[in-house]
């Protein structure tokens, strides 16, 4: 039987609004890693993630306190809840979200509590690409890619060396408020479980996830055309810009596919609210040319580094004053 089962993303706002987003499925909800599974228990578990089928126009609610809010999932089985006047004070909240319509005989309750930052008062806001800016993905090298999404998990999948330091240094920041992360990625919504263990795993600043469409059918994702697709970014980029428009912001990237040139086109659009911009550079064979990119972010008056290793960007971060 197909049970119905639901997925609520960690939410984000303001203190005017928040927005919530998910989906419904039917399918085999997906289990937690454990470090030292064989590569058949994991090529079954990136299996599962996309043997799922969304379910369109089901009825959710999401309650909080005494009001009641109701949405329709789209026809990928998305759903998006816009909160107005919440009245939730700085910080993390969970709220209550739940499957109203019953798909099928004798269905018990399928409910969540999603958690939702609401942040006004920070410093920077910090916005990361994930897949080789702080994962280790080789998302340039299709088979290579391939082979560590069918045999490692979240606990035993590895972040570059550093990185955890120099993203904790960034949310500490210099002043007693925490700068919050907003991971925006290509990553589609099927891995999001996965990205949230691996970044708890390992430690990694607490933050929200804004990925790429889901994919309802497993064997999409292994056609090459399914890691090209970035269009999506810079719309999430400038919707985080909106809910913030008097904060400045850090990006961060890495050279391997489209983050400099979507970081420049954010910098050019936006340049009184990008404070520096960072990228990684993974393929060498790109960095001179990502270098003449990083010196036109740097001509609209952004700070810009291309680094090897999360110590020159750290070492920099210190030098313009974003950490201590």
């Amino acid at each position: 039987m197909d049970y119905p089962f639901l997925l609520a993303y960690r939410g984000y706002g303001n203190r005017d609004k928040f927005i919530l987003q998910g989906h419904v499925f039917r399918g085999m909800a997906m289990t937690k890693p454990k470090r030292h599974n064989t590569a058949w228990k994991n090529f079954v578990a990136l299996i599962k993630m996309f043997l799922v089928r969304t379910v369109p126009d089901a009825q959710v609610n999401l309650i909080l306190g005494d009001k009641k809010f109701n949405i329709s999932t789209r026809e990928d089985g998305f759903f998006e809840f816009e909160i107005e006047n919440h009245e939730l004070p700085k910080g993390w909240h969970r709220v209550f979200v739940e499957l109203q319509d019953e798909l099928v005989e004798g269905q018990e309750q399928v409910c969540l509590e999603p958690e939702v930052l609401i942040e006004d008062d920070f410093e920077y806001g910090l916005i990361s690409d994930i897949d080789d800016t702080f994962l280790v993905s080789h998302v340039t090298k299709f088979w290579r890619k391939l082979y560590i999404l069918l045999t490692k998990n979240a606990e035993s999948r590895k972040p570059f060396k550093g990185v955890v330091s120099f993203y904790t240094s960034l949310s500490k920041g210099v002043t007693p408020a925490t700068n919050p992360f907003f991971y925006v990625s290509s990553s589609e919504w099927n891995l999001y479980d996965f990205l949230i263990n691996f970044m708890q795993f390992h430690k990694m600043p607490k933050g929200v996830l804004q990925l790429k469409e889901l994919k309802d059918k497993w064997r999409d994702f292994f056609k090459k055309g399914s890691f090209s697709n970035h269009d999506h970014k810079r719309v999430k980029i400038e919707r985080i810009l909106s809910f913030h428009p008097d904060k400045k912001f850090v990006l961060l990237g890495d050279n391997g596919q489209h983050d400099p040139y979507i970081y420049l086109s954010i910098v050019k659009d936006y340049p009184d609210r990008i404070k520096a911009v960072y990228i990684r550079g993974v393929k060498s064979s790109n960095r001179k040319k990502v270098d003449l990119v990083m010196r036109e972010i740097e001509y609209n008056g952004v700070e810009a580094l291309q680094f090897r290793k999360s110590i020159e960007a750290e070492q920099h971060a210190k030098s313009i004053g974003i950490i201590n």
